[in-house]
């Protein structure tokens, strides 16, 4: 059942991934210089805790098998 769910899940993203790559940004394109720069810096912070956390999955599921 997982395998599946992260097989749909792959599929509605790549999907996603096509049907918005033409469409406009039009809040990105509305942010100030300093805007975006905070933007940036919580957007890398946010990675860095979902990484943290992918690799938390990881040993956890290893540790179980």
């Amino acid at each position: 059942m997982g395998a599946s769910l992260s097989a749909v899940y792959m599929i509605a993203s790549l999907f996603y991934i096509l049907a918005t790559r033409n469409i406009g940004t039009p809040f990105k394109d509305s942010l100030t210089e300093e805007q975006r720069q905070i933007k940036h810096s919580a957007a890398n912070l946010r990675g860095r805790i979902f990484g943290m956390g992918i690799l938390l999955g990881v040993l956890i599921v290893m540790k179980l098998k």
